[in-house]
């Protein structure tokens, strides 16, 4: 019944959504997302956090959460929270200056690094889409509205598969341009299944002076 639920609720979503939306071209999608990436992302201070979970047969069996303090950008505070097999792992991260990054498995001892504290870094080679829809609609938050940028990729089955890939990218973006989330959900047709969920948000607020953990 969960498999079901879940599947059925990102579908009504997408239903309701293509239903109010206009179809735009690329170039268009490109020019709002590009411009929404360089002005939020250099809006500071800000938190930004990002959402991650994998799902195998309906179910969640991994999750990160990364919440990211920005405070300007050379000064930045991360908490990694990663939820896999039944076990919680925290990791920290402190940017003070280009070159000064401190880690730590509890954010009270610390140590320096001279590389990202969370690796490995997984790499997704990108795939060609077979085919790319790009859309627009509006809706209302708080009295405000906002418009929703829709990309939906649709790609080949892998070999020894029927069954396509999808990928459907909703980017909530406000009257100035600038973006409030970005949510992505990736998985297969026919029959239908949500394999990867992605949810970033960015939310404006004010941080604790970021310093080096260590004098």
């Amino acid at each position: 019944m969960k498999i079901l639920f879940s599947i059925v609720t990102v579908f009504l979503f997408s239903t309701n959504l293509i239903a109010q939306s206009k179809i735009i071209s690329k170039n268009d999608y490109e020019r709002v997302f590009d411009f929404a990436v360089s002005e939020t992302n250099a809006d500071f201070p800000f938190v930004f956090e990002v959402v991650t979970e994998e799902i195998e047969d309906g179910k969640t069996v991994r999750r990160v959460t990364k919440v990211n303090e920005r405070q300007s950008e050379e000064y930045e505070r991360i908490k990694q929270t990663e939820v896999a097999d039944g076990r919680e792992t925290n990791k920290y991260q402190i940017n003070v200056g280009f070159g000064n990054l401190f880690c730590s498995d509890d954010g009270i001892n610390w140590k320096s690094s001279e590389s990202w504290c969370f690796g490995p870094v997984t790499i997704y080679m990108p795939q060609e889409p077979e085919s790319v829809e790009y859309s627009v609609s509006e809706k209302s938050i708080d009295r405000k509205k906002v418009k929703l940028y829709r990309k939906y990729s649709l790609f080949a089955s892998d070999a020894g598969s029927k069954r396509k890939g999808f990928n459907e990218k909703i980017s909530t973006i406000d009257s100035r341009g600038f973006f409030l989330s970005v949510e992505d959900t990736e998985g297969t047709l026919n029959p239908d299944a949500v394999t990867l969920r992605m949810k970033q948000t960015w939310t404006k607020a004010k941080i604790t002076p970021i310093v080096s953990p260590i004098k």
